[in-house]
Protein backbone atom coordinates (compact mmCIF):
# COMPACT_ATOMS: atom_id res chain seq x y z
CA UNK A 1 0.00 0.00 0.00
CA UNK A 2 1.00 3.46 -0.68
CA UNK A 3 4.31 1.76 -2.64
CA UNK A 4 3.37 3.73 -6.25
CA UNK A 5 6.30 5.09 -7.94
CA UNK A 6 6.45 9.09 -8.17
CA UNK A 7 8.00 10.70 -11.03
CA UNK A 8 8.99 13.64 -11.48
CA UNK A 9 6.46 14.91 -13.79
CA UNK A 10 3.84 13.68 -11.46
CA UNK A 11 5.69 15.83 -8.76
CA UNK A 12 5.56 18.66 -11.11
CA UNK A 13 1.90 18.89 -11.53
CA UNK A 14 1.21 17.80 -8.03
CA UNK A 15 3.21 21.26 -6.81
CA UNK A 16 1.42 22.98 -9.73
CA UNK A 17 -2.17 21.66 -7.91
CA UNK A 18 -1.06 23.21 -4.90
CA UNK A 19 -0.95 27.11 -6.46
CA UNK A 20 3.51 27.19 -7.03
CA UNK A 21 3.39 28.93 -10.14
CA UNK A 22 5.37 31.58 -11.84
CA UNK A 23 6.85 34.95 -9.75
CA UNK A 24 5.34 33.11 -6.43
CA UNK A 25 6.99 33.30 -3.35
CA UNK A 26 7.00 30.25 -1.62
CA UNK A 27 7.66 28.75 1.78
CA UNK A 28 8.39 24.90 1.70
CA UNK A 29 8.89 22.62 4.95
CA UNK A 30 9.49 19.02 3.97
CA UNK A 31 10.40 15.56 5.02
CA UNK A 32 12.63 13.63 2.70
CA UNK A 33 11.90 10.64 4.63
CA UNK A 34 8.63 10.60 2.85
CA UNK A 35 10.01 10.79 -1.04
CA UNK A 36 10.74 7.10 -0.75
CA UNK A 37 9.13 6.87 -3.34
CA UNK A 38 10.19 9.25 -5.58
CA UNK A 39 13.54 8.09 -7.70
CA UNK A 40 15.24 11.65 -7.33
CA UNK A 41 17.79 13.37 -4.61
CA UNK A 42 16.56 16.33 -2.54
CA UNK A 43 18.02 18.50 -5.54
CA UNK A 44 15.72 17.66 -7.74
CA UNK A 45 12.83 18.75 -5.45
CA UNK A 46 14.08 22.23 -5.24
CA UNK A 47 15.10 22.44 -8.74
CA UNK A 48 11.05 21.42 -9.39
CA UNK A 49 10.00 24.25 -7.62
CA UNK A 50 12.56 26.32 -9.05
CA UNK A 51 11.96 25.46 -12.20
CA UNK A 52 7.89 26.38 -11.39
CA UNK A 53 8.33 29.72 -9.89
CA UNK A 54 10.89 30.85 -12.22
CA UNK A 55 13.61 34.16 -12.01
CA UNK A 56 10.80 35.79 -10.46
CA UNK A 57 9.39 33.66 -7.56
CA UNK A 58 11.42 32.95 -4.39
CA UNK A 59 11.75 29.81 -2.83
CA UNK A 60 11.83 29.80 1.04
CA UNK A 61 12.64 27.35 3.82
CA UNK A 62 12.93 26.93 7.33
CA UNK A 63 16.78 26.81 8.68
CA UNK A 64 16.66 26.68 12.22
CA UNK A 65 20.20 25.70 13.28
CA UNK A 66 21.36 22.56 14.15
CA UNK A 67 23.55 23.16 17.24
CA UNK A 68 22.51 26.01 19.27
CA UNK A 69 25.02 27.64 21.60
CA UNK A 70 24.98 30.79 23.09
CA UNK A 71 28.56 31.11 24.64
CA UNK A 72 29.76 30.50 20.94
CA UNK A 73 29.50 32.76 18.13
CA UNK A 74 26.45 32.01 15.93
CA UNK A 75 28.61 32.11 12.54
CA UNK A 76 25.04 32.05 10.36
CA UNK A 77 26.62 30.84 6.80
CA UNK A 78 28.46 27.51 7.84
CA UNK A 79 25.50 26.36 10.41
CA UNK A 80 23.83 23.07 9.12
CA UNK A 81 19.89 23.06 9.94
CA UNK A 82 17.64 21.15 11.79
CA UNK A 83 14.87 21.05 9.48
CA UNK A 84 15.56 18.41 7.36
CA UNK A 85 17.84 17.12 4.08
CA UNK A 86 15.96 19.14 2.03
CA UNK A 87 16.60 22.33 3.51
CA UNK A 88 20.05 22.03 4.46
CA UNK A 89 20.51 20.89 0.08
CA UNK A 90 19.01 24.16 -0.51
CA UNK A 91 21.18 25.85 2.26
CA UNK A 92 23.87 25.02 -0.07
CA UNK A 93 22.34 26.96 -3.43
CA UNK A 94 24.64 29.68 -5.17
CA UNK A 95 23.56 32.30 -4.17
CA UNK A 96 20.59 31.78 -0.67
CA UNK A 97 20.19 34.37 1.86
CA UNK A 98 19.63 33.69 5.34
CA UNK A 99 18.66 35.51 8.09
CA UNK A 100 20.59 36.05 11.34
CA UNK A 101 18.65 34.12 13.77
CA UNK A 102 19.98 31.38 16.57
CA UNK A 103 16.31 29.62 16.91
CA UNK A 104 14.18 30.63 14.00
CA UNK A 105 16.60 31.17 11.23
CA UNK A 106 14.91 31.26 7.65
CA UNK A 107 17.18 30.67 3.57
CA UNK A 108 15.65 32.21 0.61
CA UNK A 109 16.71 32.86 -2.98
CA UNK A 110 14.84 34.27 -5.19
CA UNK A 111 14.14 38.54 -5.86
CA UNK A 112 12.76 38.59 -2.31
CA UNK A 113 15.42 37.37 -0.87
CA UNK A 114 16.61 39.61 0.83
CA UNK A 115 13.38 41.82 1.93
CA UNK A 116 12.51 38.45 3.46
CA UNK A 117 15.65 38.04 5.57
CA UNK A 118 17.42 41.26 5.72
CA UNK A 119 16.33 42.20 9.90
CA UNK A 120 15.32 39.15 11.19
CA UNK A 121 18.36 40.02 13.74
CA UNK A 122 16.63 43.03 14.94
CA UNK A 123 13.49 41.19 16.17
CA UNK A 124 11.89 41.17 19.55
CA UNK A 125 10.15 37.77 19.06
CA UNK A 126 11.23 35.38 16.24
CA UNK A 127 8.24 36.16 14.55
CA UNK A 128 7.82 40.11 14.43
CA UNK A 129 6.52 42.28 12.06
CA UNK A 130 10.37 42.66 10.61
CA UNK A 131 10.57 38.68 10.68
CA UNK A 132 11.01 36.53 7.63
CA UNK A 133 7.48 35.36 8.89
CA UNK A 134 5.56 37.86 8.97
CA UNK A 135 7.10 39.34 5.58
CA UNK A 136 6.03 36.39 3.86
CA UNK A 137 2.74 38.12 4.04
CA UNK A 138 3.52 41.14 2.78
CA UNK A 139 4.63 38.71 -0.36
CA UNK A 140 1.64 37.38 -0.87
CA UNK A 141 3.89 34.31 -0.07
CA UNK A 142 1.95 30.44 -0.73
CA UNK A 143 2.63 27.75 2.32
CA UNK A 144 3.41 24.72 1.22
CA UNK A 145 3.78 20.74 3.38
CA UNK A 146 5.47 18.19 1.55
CA UNK A 147 5.90 15.08 3.66
CA UNK A 148 5.32 17.45 7.56
CA UNK A 149 1.88 15.78 7.87
CA UNK A 150 -1.75 16.23 6.80
CA UNK A 151 -2.82 19.66 7.09
CA UNK A 152 -0.93 22.23 9.30
CA UNK A 153 0.22 19.88 11.02
CA UNK A 154 3.99 21.48 11.09
CA UNK A 155 4.18 25.20 9.69
CA UNK A 156 6.38 27.52 11.51
CA UNK A 157 5.03 30.77 10.33
CA UNK A 158 2.55 30.42 12.65
CA UNK A 159 4.13 31.23 15.24
CA UNK A 160 3.32 34.87 14.25
CA UNK A 161 0.00 34.48 15.86
CA UNK A 162 1.25 34.86 19.33
CA UNK A 163 3.86 37.18 18.17
CA UNK A 164 0.71 39.52 17.02
CA UNK A 165 -1.35 38.81 19.35
CA UNK A 166 0.89 38.95 22.73
CA UNK A 167 0.34 42.72 22.49
CA UNK A 168 -3.21 42.52 23.41
CA UNK A 169 -3.81 39.54 24.93
CA UNK A 170 -2.50 38.64 28.41
CA UNK A 171 -2.02 34.73 27.98
CA UNK A 172 -0.38 35.16 24.57
CA UNK A 173 1.63 37.49 26.07
CA UNK A 174 2.37 34.97 28.86
CA UNK A 175 4.02 32.75 26.12
CA UNK A 176 7.30 34.88 25.98
CA UNK A 177 8.88 35.04 29.42
CA UNK A 178 13.00 34.88 29.52
CA UNK A 179 15.28 35.69 27.08
CA UNK A 180 18.14 34.78 24.86
CA UNK A 181 21.20 36.80 24.19
CA UNK A 182 23.50 35.87 21.51
CA UNK A 183 25.96 36.31 18.98
CA UNK A 184 26.43 36.59 15.31
CA UNK A 185 29.02 36.73 12.65
CA UNK A 186 28.58 36.61 8.91
CA UNK A 187 30.57 35.68 5.84
CA UNK A 188 31.56 38.97 5.06
CA UNK A 189 32.91 39.72 8.57
CA UNK A 190 29.90 41.84 9.67
CA UNK A 191 29.49 41.07 13.65
CA UNK A 192 27.13 41.88 16.74
CA UNK A 193 24.62 40.65 19.40
CA UNK A 194 20.94 39.60 19.09
CA UNK A 195 18.49 38.94 22.47
CA UNK A 196 15.06 37.71 21.89
CA UNK A 197 12.06 36.79 23.99
CA UNK A 198 12.08 32.79 24.30
CA UNK A 199 8.53 31.24 23.61
CA UNK A 200 7.37 28.75 26.25
CA UNK A 201 4.79 25.91 26.57
CA UNK A 202 3.62 22.84 24.18
CA UNK A 203 1.46 23.54 21.32
CA UNK A 204 -0.44 21.50 18.81
CA UNK A 205 -0.99 22.90 15.39
CA UNK A 206 -2.77 20.02 14.08
CA UNK A 207 -5.26 20.54 16.26
CA UNK A 208 -6.09 23.97 15.71
CA UNK A 209 -6.12 23.46 11.84
CA UNK A 210 -9.23 21.47 11.94
CA UNK A 211 -10.89 24.77 12.63
CA UNK A 212 -9.89 26.60 9.47
CA UNK A 213 -12.33 26.93 6.54
CA UNK A 214 -12.05 24.37 4.13
CA UNK A 215 -11.97 26.32 1.15
CA UNK A 216 -8.49 27.92 2.55
CA UNK A 217 -6.11 25.00 1.71
CA UNK A 218 -5.85 22.53 -0.82
CA UNK A 219 -4.49 18.85 0.75
CA UNK A 220 -3.80 15.22 -1.20
CA UNK A 221 -1.78 12.91 -0.94
CA UNK A 222 0.34 10.90 -4.22
CA UNK A 223 1.35 7.64 -3.34
CA UNK A 224 2.37 8.28 0.17
CA UNK A 225 2.99 11.48 0.33
CA UNK A 226 0.99 13.92 1.84
CA UNK A 227 1.10 17.45 0.61
CA UNK A 228 -1.29 20.93 1.38
CA UNK A 229 -0.80 24.19 0.18
CA UNK A 230 -2.69 27.97 2.12
CA UNK A 231 -1.40 31.04 1.24
CA UNK A 232 0.63 32.88 4.26
CA UNK A 233 -1.76 35.19 5.09
CA UNK A 234 -4.42 33.16 5.27
CA UNK A 235 -2.54 31.12 7.68
CA UNK A 236 -1.57 33.42 10.22
CA UNK A 237 -4.94 35.97 10.10
CA UNK A 238 -6.74 32.72 10.52
CA UNK A 239 -4.94 31.76 13.17
CA UNK A 240 -5.07 35.67 14.54
CA UNK A 241 -8.93 35.69 14.56
CA UNK A 242 -9.19 32.14 15.60
CA UNK A 243 -6.98 33.49 18.83
CA UNK A 244 -8.81 36.27 19.69
CA UNK A 245 -12.10 33.69 19.90
CA UNK A 246 -9.87 31.67 22.60
CA UNK A 247 -9.12 28.94 19.72
CA UNK A 248 -5.57 28.79 19.57
CA UNK A 249 -2.85 25.38 19.12
CA UNK A 250 -1.46 26.15 23.42
CA UNK A 251 -5.35 25.32 24.22
CA UNK A 252 -6.06 27.81 26.48
CA UNK A 253 -6.50 27.94 29.18
CA UNK A 254 -4.79 24.84 29.85
CA UNK A 255 -1.44 26.41 29.30
CA UNK A 256 -2.16 29.54 31.47
CA UNK A 257 -3.29 26.85 34.69
CA UNK A 258 0.28 25.40 33.33
CA UNK A 259 2.07 28.87 33.98
CA UNK A 260 0.42 29.68 37.09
Amino acid sequence: MFKEPISAPQLRSAFEKLGVKAGATVWVQSSWNEFYNFPGKPSSVIDLLLDLIGPEGTLVMSAIPLKVDDCKILEIHREPVSTGLIAETFRRYRGVKRSIHNSSSVIALGPRAEFLVKDHQLTETPWDPESPYQRLMEADALCVGLGVGRFLATLTPLHAVESILRHENPDFAAIFHGSTTYRWRTREGDEGTHTYLNRNGAFDAAWLGRHYPRDQYIEFRLSNLWMWSIPARDAIMTGVSLGRRGINMYRMPWYRRLIA
